[in-house]
């Protein structure tokens, strides 16, 4: 079995076996400078050292749900780019938290452009939000483009950078990002159930002066003060933070984050150059590196996903909604190599064939 899904993502040995290791009792000094030292390494790496960082026991979706509660309220106005299932989520969750918002609405193969952010020019808007790496179809939005936009009009720049992180070059200083997103199951390469945020200092201010989640659990003003010392106000990933110090471990080994990033670059060009060899209808939008898109026009996409797992169990990310038979994704985060990348190629075109074949014999 191999995985080349967006996550949980094929996890390298020495990280699957933490659990077998044990581990001690979270509430010590020991746990917390640990657990502060590995967020720090983290913060670092996505170009925050000076950010506040804390962790959360959530899946990706909790930590949004978190963010827009604790970060907004009903005298912000927000906008959000909506290119895809994830950054429909920013939509839904303003709307649950009755918090006044706008959308950029893309088609699933459209980034954002200049002149999409034209109408909402000093229009009174306090944030953006954005998911910047959609995972539903691996578009890669223009950061220095939106960057740029928040700051002529003073926004908050709410990032979910869940997909991007650690296979895309990202910078949260850089570009004045105020809130960073990222979940444990994607570039981490860890098990699910753990996500991190970081927060620029205005929005920690801004949080802690206006802040009133509905929330009492993920109330984010109690983990500020918690995370002075590693913990949390509750029991949490205790688990996945030692997987988080053994995968820390294992990128510095391998020379830090800017190599790593560049070992799923060399991944997905190589499969993206072998797939269009073979004939395969990649979409030309800019693309993150964690994924490639492969758009099925004559077959059906969920077909091909079905025939890899159940006959060779190689696992590749459906589709949802109206692209389900349209587009499948495969990752390029995650312990696969170029060598796991031409059994999928193979096998992949064994299945196309099939299905090319039974819809011939089914027309004649």
């Amino acid at each position: 079995m191999k995985q080349f899904i967006v996550g949980p993502v094929e996890m390298y040995p020495s990280t699957k076996r933490i659990l077998e290791k044990g581990y001690t009792y979270f509430r010590t000094q020991e746990y917390g400078d640990m657990a502060k030292e590995c967020l720090k390494k983290v913060a670092e790496m996505m170009g925050a050292a000076n950010s506040t960082t804390i962790y959360l026991a959530a899946s990706g979706t909790g930590a949004m749900d978190a963010v827009v509660d604790n970060c907004m309220t009903g005298n912000d106005k927000a906008l959000v780019i909506n290119g895809g299932s994830f950054g429909h989520r920013f939509c839904e969750l303003l709307e649950w938290y009755k918090i006044p918002y706008d959308s950029i609405d893309l088609a699933w193969n459209e980034v954002v452009s200049a002149k999409d952010f034209e109408p909402y020019e000093n229009k009174g808007y306090t944030a953006l939000f954005v998911n910047l790496d959609e995972t539903s179809s691996g578009k890669l939005y223009d950061i220095e483009l939106i960057s740029d936009f928040c700051k002529r009009n003073n926004l908050y720049l709410i990032v979910d950078a869940i997909s991007t992180f650690l296979a895309d070059d990202y910078d949260m200083e850089k570009y004045g990002i105020d809130v960073t997103i990222i979940s444990s199951q994607k570039g981490l390469c860890l098990s699910p159930g753990m996500s991190i945020v970081s927060f620029s200092q205005r929005m920690v201010d801004k949080i802690n002066k206006e802040g009133k989640p509905n929330s009492y659990y993920f109330d984010f003003k109690p983990y500020f003060k918690n995370i002075e010392r590693g913990q949390t106000p509750f029991t949490t990933t205790v688990s996945i933070m030692y997987e988080l110090k053994d995968m820390l471990e294992l990128i510095e080994k391998a020379g830090g984050s800017d190599k790593w990033i560049n070992v799923v670059k060399e991944k997905a060009e190589y499969f993206r150059a072998k797939a269009k060899g073979m004939g395969l209808n990649i979409p030309d939008y800019p693309k993150s590196y964690t994924l490639t898109p492969v758009y099925f026009e004559d077959i059906s996409a969920s077909d091909v996903v079905k025939g890899l797992r159940e006959r060779y169990e190689l696992f590749v990310n459906p589709c949802g909604g109206q692209m389900a038979d349209r587009l499948l994704r495969v990752a390029h985060i995650g312990n696969t190599t170029k060598e796991d990348i031409d059994l999928l190629l193979e096998k992949m075109s064994v299945i196309i064939d099939e299905l090319k074949n039974k819809q011939l014999q089914g027309v004649f």
